[in-house]
């Protein structure tokens, strides 16, 4: 996907993105506020390392100093130093004071740092100095053991060797007075003077020792002791509130692009242009649904009087190259509004002064009768189709009085003398029966009739084929079929074959992906030619500016509806004949 793709997803979901971004931040803010405040003191210590005359001994010294830094942290958060604090404080046991103490080290230097946080401020300062004097004093009273039992034993070995020697030295004398054994004297000696020698050295290493000692003092001391802490340290309102924004921000954009992804609805023209290789023609807006005149002919000011304009002559363009005669207008399911778009597109056609018949194809759940407040009982298709069963189409008769024109009701064809139910004598056989006057100008509808047991078959039938035939030479410029849904029936599929192009509708509040994705080829197999999409219902807001250009409030049309041309009748009109009314022009041709 390209930015512009992931732009635009946002933009169309930023109400999750900004509910997450609320949700997270703001509970953040509240949850960090609920909490208790903990208060942090800390206890800055010194690892002393003592220095000597000897440049090796004191490279050494550096060299161990940070992995002595590292003990002594370590060792500050012992379970010896912290039983020793804890039973300082009546109530607080080790594990408790372990959970409220850590070490940091503070890199390239002989110091780490004794933290303690605590609800209390007093006693978070306290527990650390408390820890720092207990681990000072632990490692001194180690230190001074350590001392104690080295002079201990440097002590016993300078006693032994001073018994060796007066044991020695008694040796040799006895022999001396005897004057005997010069050679074991001689050996005696040596051994006398190994011992004296080594006898003197550990006279040296305790009296190095007792001075490093005395010298040495503790290895450990308090750089800084720990202050009570005027602020809390956790919770850090304004940076958990800050991380709960964006971490709400973040997983916003995530499930505004998951969402998208498993979003199988579509709710923009853009989205159906993605998906359906032919062109949006026109977008009707959502009407209200408690007012007729907003879904059926609207005028005046309504908001979709324009776009019903722009579908007209979209459909004009698109016929400049073929003729365009008959028009299938379907959609992929029910309820997706192609029998309000198929009324309002003939409507529009009469308006522009072209002879319009709408034929409710829909033998399935017709409803043009309905929109056009037809009686039930009209003749319609399934009527017309029927008388057509027992006719032919004859040649146009060459009559002197009546000229040969498309309009003359001789030119229509006639029934044989049989009569059966619904079918006109023939005497008076003609299409006149089966079309209707709706108070339009240039517009007559064709109802369904009594609905046939097998809609498939019936428009797929002979008769059918040749009361299309008798349709197209009958004189009307446009014919247009509101058809059953596409998807799930072969009613569609088989008009569609039949007529000059189709006109796909797509409810934006109902379609999905998959819906369209199965529109596509099965109108491919037909090898009708698809003018273009309609998208219908969409959901419109007076910010739009092509909807609030035209907008008008309930009270600026009130005065204005009862006023309206053309609008839909309240009681259905007398029918008037079929033959157009501007017969006498096309006779002076």
């Amino acid at each position: 996907m390209t930015f512009e793709q992931y732009w635009a997803i946002l933009i169309k979901r930023w109400h999750i993105i900004l509910i997450c971004f609320l949700v997270v931040g703001l509970g953040t803010f509240i949850g960090s506020k609920l909490m208790k405040p903990l208060y942090q003191s800390s206890t800055l210590v010194q690892v002393v390392i003592r220095s000597s005359s000897n440049n090796q001994a004191d490279y050494n010294n550096l060299m161990a100093s940070d992995q002595l830094v590292q003990t002594e942290a370590t060792l500050a958060t012992s379970d010896s130093v912290l039983r020793e604090v804890a039973s300082h404080y009546p109530g607080l046991t080790v594990s408790q004071l372990a959970g409220e103490v850590s070490s940091t080290i503070k890199l390239n230097t002989q110091l780490f740092e004794i933290d303690v946080v605590d609800q209390s401020p007093t006693r978070a300062a306290s527990l650390a100095n408390d820890i720092a004097a207990t681990l000072i004093k632990q490692q001194s009273q180690a230190i001074q053991q350590d001392n104690a039992q080295a002079q201990q034993q440097i002590q016993q070995n300078i006693d032994l060797t001073s018994k060796q020697i007066d044991a020695t030295t008694a040796k040799i004398s006895a022999l001396q007075a005897k004057g005997k054994n010069q050679g074991q004297i001689a050996l005696l000696q040596a051994q006398l003077s190994g011992l004296q020698q080594r006898y003197s050295q550990w006279q040296t290493a305790l009296a190095q020792l007792e001075l490093t000692q005395a010298q040495g003092g503790d290895p450990l001391r308090v750089a800084q002791p720990a202050q009570p802490a005027g602020s809390p340290a956790r919770p850090n309102i304004l940076l958990n509130t800050g991380g709960g924004f964006l971490v709400g921000l973040l997983l916003g954009l995530l499930l505004a692009l998951l969402y998208e992804r498993l979003d199988t609805r579509v709710r923009t023209p853009e989205e159906i242009t993605q998906l359906l290789p032919w062109p949006v023609l026109a977008t009707i807006w959502r009407a209200k649904s408690s007012n007729p005149e907003d879904v059926i002919n609207p005028t005046g000011n309504n908001v979709n009087v324009e776009p019903f304009r722009i579908l007209r002559t979209n459909i004009g363009f698109a016929s400049l190259d073929k003729p365009l005669r008959s028009l299938v207008v379907t959609s992929a399911q029910p309820g997706e509004g192609k029998s309000a778009i198929a009324a309002n597109l003939a409507i529009f056609m009469a308006r522009a002064g072209k002879n319009t018949l709408l034929i409710d194809a829909d033998l399935r759940r017709p409803t043009q009768h309905i929109l056009f407040q037809l009686s039930p009982d009209k003749l319609g298709l399934s009527n017309a189709v029927l008388s057509f069963s027992i006719s032919s189409v004859p040649n146009t008769p060459s009559m002197p009085d009546v000229p040969n024109t498309p309009y003359s009701h001789q030119y229509i064809a006639r029934a044989s003398t049989a009569k059966m139910p619904g079918v006109p004598t023939p005497a008076s056989q003609s299409l006149e029966p089966f079309v209707h006057a709706v108070g339009i100008p240039n517009l007559w509808v064709m109802p369904s009739g009594p609905l046939p047991p097998n809609p498939s078959e019936f428009l797929e039938s002979r008769v059918m084929q040749r009361f299309l035939t008798v349709i197209a030479d009958c004189g009307i410029e446009v014919v247009i079929f509101d058809s059953a849904p596409l998807l799930g029936l072969s009613d569609t599929s088989i008009l569609a074959s039949k007529v000059d192009g189709a006109l796909v509708v797509v409810d934006t509040s109902r379609a999905t992906k998959e819906k369209l994705k199965q529109l596509k080829p099965m109108l491919a197999q037909t090898g009708v030619r698809v003018l273009g999409c309609v998208v219908n219902k969409l959901q419109h807001k007076r910010s739009d500016s092509n909807y609030s250009y035209y907008y008008q409030t309930e009270d600026q049309n009130s005065g204005e509806k009862s006023a309206r041309n053309g609008h839909m009748p309240s009681a259905p009109v007398p029918p008037t004949p079929f033959e157009p009314p501007f017969e006498q022009r096309s006779r002076s041709n």
